[in-house]
């Protein structure tokens, strides 16, 4: 149901009206009654499984008449997002309104094409072809422009406009090839580090080899994607080298590039704004990067997809500066976002583990509630929570790191000593295992290396404290930025982390 659910939330009651209008006719023997209930249903939340869908109009989930109607539903959902009102919608600027406008024309141009109305063609593509090329919506100049290019030679010959369209279209070929090959390379840089959070040396190497390929466009095309895609993958290189200042420095140059062009694209200015929020963390510039954090959520849509970015690495942020209100605060509304069920389950993994950690903020005090806070955090199970993240489980040098850390702290909060001992001998065979001294994580290691002597000193915290200690300066004397190791891994300093058991076990 999740596809018909994301539809939902686009519509509205005016577009709903078209859905009997702009479709073919209903199959005999379905009422028409059926439809609104069912758009009505998904779209006030009181439908969320094929089961439910089933239930409410009273058929078998397994039938072939309730697999018809959810085909025929589908359908007629699509036909309004034609008709969606984006002009005076307060979701879209000027650059996303033109955008829009131009592929809903060239639909209406690629019809009279194949209705062979090359005049009114030619006349629409004349109108669509300069909006396109001020808004950079480079496919759609493309094919406006090459189709005036062959019509004022074939159907209305025009020396002057043939050779005028010539231009537009090399220059837009050039742009697409340009913006094809950005995408391209950046996809290519970035899908390792999706599901993959530990040593990332190899995609620094690929990134620079695909920047070799992208310099000779950059002289040349200027548009958005190409250079959201070329500066995303320069911007890559340096993270993946933990090099936060100059990572911080690609972003501002990516964000004054964007800003200067006439056309205007919050989506991708926020994408370097967000990554500059990372960068000013790690470098701990923390004030700077929740303020730069919180101007970057006017760039989203609420509940989109680069929203719930947004507001993950807000609360990353927040939780490494020891804001732990605002951490709460903006965790309650994701949760509470109806869209969050939409996301990706590689998103959702993520955010597991920062609802873990806000559990444990909760469970040892560290946060005060109000009387109408929202306790979802605080009926966290840590066997359930186990089972919610089996991606990350598996980044062993990555995310699985502060998924145990969170594990352990949960064992000694509840006292459970004998679980903590199990837990802390495995996390010794873990560190010697998976990392080797000169393998990158050096704060990890340390921290790995102080909590394990827990286990040697019998949970008695003035022992603890002193076979620990020797690590712990080493890590209050080495950056939370230090360069080898990703962002998402230590979730709170693990100074502070180190404090909290010292508290949580017995005398």
């Amino acid at each position: 149901m999740t596809d018909l659910l994301e539809l939902t939330q686009i519509m509205d009651g005016y577009k709903l009206r078209q859905i009997e209008v702009l479709t073919r006719p209903l199959r005999p023997g379905i009422q028409e009654s059926r439809y609104r209930l069912m758009y009505h249903a998904l779209a006030n939340g009181d439908v969320h499984t094929e089961e439910e869908a089933a239930q409410l109009l009273g058929l078998d989930v397994k039938g072939r008449p309730f697999r018809r109607f959810l085909l025929e539903f589908r359908r007629r959902l699509y036909a309004p997002l034609l008709f969606l009102d984006t002009e005076s919608s307060e979701q879209f600027n000027a650059t996303q309104k033109a955008n829009f406008e131009c592929l809903r024309k060239l639909g209406i141009f690629q019809t009279l094409l194949h209705r062979k109305c090359f005049i009114n063609a030619a006349m629409l593509a004349e109108e669509i072809v300069e909006i396109a090329a001020q808004n950079d919506v480079t496919l759609v100049a493309l094919e406006m422009a090459t189709y005036l290019k062959r019509y004022f030679v074939e159907q209305e010959p025009n020396p002057d406009k043939y050779r005028y369209y010539k231009v537009y279209v090399e220059r837009f070929r050039f742009d697409w090839e340009a913006e094809n090959k950005a995408a391209e390379c950046y996809s290519a840089v970035i899908a390792p580090a999706i599901k993959k959070k530990s040593n990332q040396y190899d995609i620094a190497l690929k990134s620079k080899e695909l920047l070799n390929i992208l310099e000779p466009y950059s002289n040349r095309c200027n548009t958005i994607l190409f250079l959201a895609g070329y500066y995303g993958v320069m911007l890559t290189e340096k993270m993946s080298l933990f090099a936060w200042k100059k990572a911080l420095d690609i972003c501002d140059i990516a964000i004054e590039r964007l800003r200067a062009k006439s056309c205007f694209s919050p989506r991708m200015i926020g994408f370097f704004m967000i990554n500059k929020t990372t960068c000013l963390s790690m470098l701990g510039q923390y004030e700077e990067a929740i303020k730069l954090n919180i101007e970057c959520a006017d760039f989203e849509v609420y509940g989109s997809r680069g929203w719930f970015v947004n507001q993950d690495v807000q609360v990353s942020v927040a939780l490494r500066a020891g804001e732990y209100s605002l951490a709460h605060s903006v965790a309650e509304k994701v949760i509470s976002n109806p869209m969050f069920k939409l996301m990706p389950k590689i998103m959702h993994e993520s955010w597991q583990i920062l609802f873990s950690y806000i559990s444990v903020i909760q469970s040892i005090g560290k946060v005060k509630l109000n009387a109408n806070d929202n306790i979802v955090f605080q009926q966290f199970k840590l066997n359930k929570f186990l089972n919610d993240v089996p991606t990350y489980s598996k980044d062993k040098k990555g995310l699985n790191i502060p998924i145990l850390i969170v594990q352990l702290l949960f064992l000694l909060h509840q006292k459970e000593y004998e679980q903590a001992h199990e837990r802390l001998e495995a996390l010794r065979k873990y560190r010697v295992k998976h990392f080797r001294y000169d393998a990158g994580n050096f704060r990890t290691q340390l921290f790995l290396k102080a909590i394990t002597t827990m286990a040697g000193s019998a949970f008695n915290k003035k022992k603890f404290i002193k076979k620990s200690q020797p690590f712990i300066e080493q890590l209050r004397n080495t950056p939370i930025g230090y360069p080898d190791q990703h962002y998402k891994i230590e979730i709170i300093p693990y100074t502070l982390v180190w404090n909290w058991m010292v508290e949580m076990i017995d005398q």
